[in-house]
Parts: structure tokens; C-alpha cells; sequence
């Protein structure tokens, strides 16, 4: 029988982030720090009874909290939290020992000491990540159900989704319906796989950009770890495990996949736009060719357009670049607004000219979508010293032919863009429809 995923839902819009501090002075520093630090709403209480009415009336991302209030001098905050199931940072002048020691099972997911340099700047960057965890999905595979749901809870206690299984089998299979797992905690020890093959399995799907691996096992062969990590682990960590090294380790490896991601989006989105640029354009296109075996029979082999804004040249000339960069940019966004709900993938290839992949489109939806981004366009008014202007825009677009390299697709494309240009702009071309302006 299969484990169910265990999953904690879709991150909030806006992370709701509870203060406990009953000093005015302090809780006004933390809140402009965590505030200049994260979009989200910020909610004070300076006493036991106010974090009470608090949270019978709002969904709480984090708390961040002291450990002893006028009205609870005994840490009995700790417990409300704990009940509500509230990922609690503990903000206080002084940590007990047994605190220190059992953090994890307080469902802290981190202790911070007043004094300690930098302390507050630390409370707010412990919240972003907190947070950012809540949009990070995470897969724990162990057959040993106490070991598996103490990771379980331990993850979930630091806001990430988590999904479950016993098996090497079950968690390939889960990746498989899950794409977006980015965090892999894998025991050595199971029923059908080992850890090693796991880890084998899954690198050859997920290269480490996009997913690190954690090993651990409570052996006592200490040539495990290398072995993890030849076999392509991030990292690996001995059973029993102290939460808070277990902790730093998910943490780096976290902050790594974002480093990555970061560096993956400047190398692949056009500066002015963010729209994707040309060279990441023409890898997912060249990949969806690839894709393309054989002809698809009865299904749409998808569409390659090409969109260029009519007179752009004199839009520069008349109204200034700085006004040129900011039709491009209005533009972009329109562009970009309408193919994310019609999963289409969008760039900017230079100049004024954008091109779409319609992957999953026929000829006839490509042209649908097309013509909704001319339309809203065309109502776009644009201010600048001179006056109030509008723009337009002309396209070319083309079904996918199977065998074709990408080049002539696009080719094809643009002399289908050209044709547009040639009868008029503000309209649609394509080598089976000719769609002229609304």
C-alpha cells in the first residue's frame, strides 16, 4: 500500500506574520525589518491574550516571539503556538537549556538570543525564509514509519509541502506526478531500492540545479557518506541527527537552489523585459522539436509566431528612447499576461521583435491569441511630453512542421510577419489565414 502525500497546501498570497513582543520599542524594530525585508502583513500583540484573539481571527505564516509575557510568565506562549501548529521563532533574552536541546519538539524552527549581534536582522531573514519555504515542495522516502513521519513533521514544522513515501519506487513515482519537489530527504536503508540507487535514479531526471538530494541512515559505516555523494547527493547527514544541524543543512541547501535559480533567470530573461531572451528561446523550442518524433495524429504539433510593433523606429525618434523602453516593457507585460494563462512560452528576440511557442496550439488557437494581444495593444495609450500616442503591432505565425531545424520554422514565420508588414501592418499573416485588423 502506498503512503498518501502528505502536503500542506499552496503558499498564501500574503504571509501573515505574528509579533509577540511586549516591549512597543522592540516590536516596532522588528516589524520594520521584517517589513523591509518581505511583502506581507505584520500583526503586534504585546501579551498572551492579544496572540489568542490573533489567531482565533487570522491564518498565521510565522510567529516570532519571546519566551515569557506579563500575562504568561511561564513560556506558555510556546504551547498556543505549538497547538495552533504556528512555525515559531523564539525571540528572547535568554534560551534554557532545555529549549536549546528540544527545540524541534516545541515546534520552534529556530531560537534567536536578544543580545546576540545582529539579532534582529537575523529574526527577519529567518522569517523570509521561512516564508520562501512555504513555496519549496519537499519529498521524504524512508520505510521505517517513525523515522519517516519524524522528518515529516520536522519539515513541515519549517513551513515546507512535503509529500511521503516508503519506498525508492514510490518516491520516483511521486517526482514523476510532482515535477515541482526541489528537496529530497532519502533514508539507505529500503525494501526495494537502496538509497545509492535512488539517488541514481533521480540524477539521471534532475541534474543538482534543480533538486538536491539529502542521505541519511542511522549506520554506523561511515564510508556511507561518500558513497551518497559519489552517487550524486547533495549532502548526507548520520542518524540520530541534533534538528538544528539537520536544519542548517536543508537551509544550505535551500539557499543554493535559490543562488541557482537567481543565476539561471539572469542567464535566460532579457534585461529590459523579462521576458525570456533569444538563447533561452531557442533551447525550449529546439527541445519541443525534438520532442516532435514523428507527425502527432489527430493533435496540434504547435506554433511559432513572431511579433514586431509597427514604426517602432519613429516611435524612438519622436518620443525618446526612454519612452521606446517603456512601450516595449507595456508591451512585454501584455505579452507576457496572455501567455501565461494560455501556457504559451514568450521572448523577446531583439529590438521590437518577440516570438511565441505554442507547443500544445493549432494554427487556428495560435491566431486566436494573436489576435487578443494586437487588440490590447491597440488600446494601450501611452503619455509622453508630446502627448498622448498609440501603437501597433503586425505578426507572423506558422504550424510547426515535423523535420523542419528551428531556423526555417522561423523563417517561415517572419515572412509571414513580412507580408503583414507589407499589406498594411496592425494585422496577422499566416501561410493558410490572413487575419486583417479589428
Amino acid at each position: 500500500m502506498h503512503d498518501l502525500p502528505i502536503y500542506d497546501g499552496e503558499p498564501k498570497v500574503e504571509p501573515v506574520v505574528l509579533l509577540v513582543e511586549d516591549s512597543a520599542a522592540l516590536s516596532r524594530l522588528l516589524r520594520l525589518s521584517i517589513s523591509q525585508k518581505l511583502d506581507c502583513s505584520v500583526i503586534e500583540c504585546k501579551s498572551y491574550a492579544e496572540a489568542v484573539a490573533t489567531i482565533s481571527a487570522a491564518q498565521v505564516t510565522v510567529a516570532v516571539t519571546g519566551l515569557n509575557l506579563p500575562d504568561a510568565p511561564s513560556g506558555q506562549i510556546l504551547h498556543l503556538l505549538s497547538e495552533n501548529k504556528i512555525p515559531t521563532i523564539l525571540f528572547s533574552a535568554s534560551v534554557v537549556e532545555d529549549l536549546v536541546l528540544n527545540y524541534a519538539s516545541r515546534r520552534l524552527i529556530d531560537y534567536i538570543v536578544k543580545e546576540s549581534p545582529g539579532a534582529v536582522d537575523r529574526v527577519a531573514a529567518t522569517v523570509c525564509r521561512v516564508v520562501a519555504n512555504g513555496s519549496t515542495s519537499a519529498l521524504v522516502v524512508d520505510d521505517m514509519t517513525a523515522a519517516r513521519s519524524e522528518l515529516v513533521s520536522f519539515l513541515r514544522r519549517q513551513n515546507f509541502r512535503v509529500f511521503a513515501a516508503r519506498t525508492g519506487r514510490d518516491a520516483l513515482r511521486i517526482l514523476a506526478e510532482n515535477p515541482g519537489v526541489e528537496i529530497v530527504v532519502t533514508d539507505y536503508f529500503m525494501p526495494d531500492m537502496d538509497g545509492f540507487e535512488l539517488t541514481k535514479q533521480i540524477r539521471r531526471r534532475f541534474t543538482s540545479d534543480r533538486m538536491r538530494i539529502i542521505g541519511v541512515s542511522a549506520s554506523g559505516d561511515r564510508h556511507l557518506s561518500a558513497s551518497f555523494l559519489k552517487a550524486g547527493a547533495s549532502d548526507f547527514i548520520y542518524r540520530p541527527f541534533l534538528p538544528e544541524e539537520l536544519q542548517c543543512r536543508i537551509d544550505n541547501n535551500v539557499e543554493t537552489l535559490l543562488q541557482l535559480k537567481r543565476l539561471r533567470y539572469l542567464a535566460e530573461r532579457d534585461p529590459l523585459t523579462s521576458l525570456y531572451n533569444r538563447r533561452a528561446f531557442f533551447e525550449q523550442a529546439d527541445a519541443h522539436l525534438r520532442s516532435l518524433s514523428r507527425p502527432q495524429e489527430g493533435g496540434s504539433t504547435g506554433t511559432v509566431a513572431i511579433i514586431d510593433i509597427d514604426h517602432f523606429k519613429s516611435i524612438n525618434d519622436n518620443y525618446g528612447h526612454e519612452i521606446g523602453d517603456i512601450v516595449l516593457k507595456t508591451l512585454a507585460a501584455t505579452f507576457q499576461e496572455i501567455s501565461q494563462s494560455a501556457e504559451v512560452v514568450t521572448s523577446r528576440l531583439g529590438g521590437e521583435e518577440f516570438a511565441l511557442l505554442m507547443r500544445t496550439h493549432s494554427l487556428t488557437q495560435g491566431i486566436a491569441i494573436l489576435e487578443k494581444m494586437l487588440a490590447e495593444i491597440r488600446e494601450i495609450r501611452f503619455t509622453s511630453t508630446k502627448g498622448e500616442f498609440t501603437v501597433t503591432a503586425s505578426a507572423g505565425i506558422v504550424e510547426i512542421e515535423v523535420g523542419e531545424s528551428l531556423d526555417n520554422q522561423l523563417n517561415a514565420a517572419d515572412q509571414m510577419l513580412y507580408l503583414a508588414k507589407k499589406q498594411g501592418r496592425n494585422q496577422i499573416c499566416s501561410n493558410l489565414l490572413f487575419s486583417p485588423p479589428a
